[in-house]
Order: structure tokens, then C-alpha cells, then sequence
């Protein structure tokens, strides 16, 4: 209650626009935020190309910052979710989770549109939606702390926007996955897959090419890990996850 006064207080000398925002935010998080600067950063997009204090600014610093938490949150999240698991699933259904398409389409969910002030057209569209998302997660962790941050994160993002188990059967044979837009939408497709001449963390090095356009990379201990890995981040770079 002293946090809500020491907030709510604060009101009386801001304008009418901050006492929007401050509200709007209130409804969007369901708490009042302490320290409202973190979270008016939080929507800047470079774009915007504002300037305060005679520095520009915007949220890209939140977005790294953003990022990192989450995935920290995320990663322990499906730790004790799967406590069976090895590695390598793990690191598949944290991928399902924390991936652009789908920040993007929480933001969307959220309506951080109502939020975000940039000079771009069709922001829904736009990745700069996931990124004022990772942004926010920043500027949540600024205001209220890891582990405020981490129950906001499962109670309002992970138990209501994803089913676990649905992701846990989701076929994860990325290769196959690509092969068969590739086929559908009739272009080419290469492979160049080599083995590394110097043994370092991985021994296999795959080159993706789609119409000899080099489309993603990636390393594995196996030939096949290493397709499945580039495969992955292909169809990520193509806006399928």
C-alpha cells in the first residue's frame, strides 16, 4: 500500500499525458509501477529519434537487458518442467518459447502498439513489437526485481500464452520442416554441410542456401545435428517460428 501512495502521489504534479500513460500501464501489468522512467524508455523505438537531455534515446538497451532475463526465467522454467529431459530438448522447447515470431505475437496480445512510439508503418507486423516486449521485461526487472519479474513472466506470459505439452509433441525435425515449404512454395534448396578440420566445440559446419541465396548457418557434433541446427535457424530467419 506505502509503494501504491509513494506512486499515486507522484500523479498530482505530472500532466495529463503521464497520468495516461501511468494508468494505461497500471491496466496493461496490473500493478502500479514505482519507477515509471524504465517503462516510458521501454516503447522508444530508435525510430522515433527522440532525444532527452540532449542524448537520443530508446530501448535498446531494455531490449538486451530484456532479453537476457527472459531467457534466464524461460531456461529455469522448462528446467523444472521437464526434469527428465536431457539437454538438447530442453534447449528445443526454450527455443519454441523465446523466438521472434513468437514475442511478436505476445506483444500483439498485450497491445504494446498502444505503447510504442516509433516512425515506422505497420507496427503489428514489425518486429520491433517483440523487441519493445524484451524491453518491457527489462524495465519490469529495473522497477520490481528478478524474482517479481519471473512470477509476472509465468503467471501472465507462460501458463495463458503456451501449453508445455503441446510444444513437448510438436514435431522437431527441422529439416523435414523446411524441405516441405521448400517443395510447397517450389524453390531450391542446398545443403552444404563440412567437417570441420579443427576440433573445437563441434565437428560439423552446414550452409543453407534457398534459391543460392545463403539463408543460415550452424555447427553440431553430428552431420545431422549440424542440418538440424541450421534448418532451425533457417526457418526462424524465414518468420516460421
Amino acid at each position: 500500500m506505502r509503494l501504491f501512495s509513494l506512486s499515486y502521489s507522484k500523479l498530482l504534479f505530472c500532466s495529463k499525458a503521464e497520468k495516461e500513460f501511468f494508468f494505461k500501464l497500471k491496466n496493461l501489468l496490473g500493478y502500479f509501477p514505482h519507477s515509471i522512467h524504465y517503462y516510458k524508455k521501454a516503447f522508444i523505438h530508435k525510430s522515433a529519434n527522440t532525444i532527452e537531455n540532449g542524448k537520443r534515446i530508446c530501448n535498446e538497451r531494455l531490449e538486451y537487458l530484456g532479453d537476457t532475463v527472459l531467457d534466464s526465467i524461460i531456461a529455469d522454467y522448462v528446467f523444472h518442467a521437464f526434469p527428465q529431459e536431457s539437454e538438447g530438448f530442453l534447449t528445443k522447447i526454450k527455443s519454441r518459447i523465446v523466438n521472434r515470431k513468437s514475442l511478436n505475437k505476445i506483444a500483439n496480445i498485450l497491445h504494446l502498439d498502444a505503447f510504442i512510439i516509433c516512425n515506422i508503418p505497420q507496427i503489428q507486423s514489425n518486429d520491433a513489437m517483440g523487441n519493445a516486449f524484451e524491453a518491457l521485461v527489462g524495465a519490469i526487472y529495473l522497477d520490481k526485481g528478478y524474482n517479481f519479474t519471473k512470477k509476472f513472466i509465468i503467471s501472465k506470459i507462460l501458463t495463458t500464452q503456451f501449453d508445455l505439452d503441446f510444444l513437448a509433441r510438436v514435431d522437431c525435425n527441422y529439416k523435414s520442416q523446411l524441405l516441405e515449404i521448400i517443395q510447397k512454395n517450389k524453390d531450391t534448396i542446398d545443403f552444404d554441410t563440412i567437417e570441420l578440420s579443427e576440433k573445437t566445440q563441434h565437428n560439423f559446419h552446414t550452409t543453407i542456401y534457398i534459391n543460392n541465396v545463403e539463408i543460415a548457418q550452424a555447427n553440431g557434433d553430428t552431420k545431422k545435428e549440424s542440418e538440424q541446427a541450421a534448418s532451425h535457424n533457417a526457418l526462424d530467419n524465414l518468420g516460421i517460428f
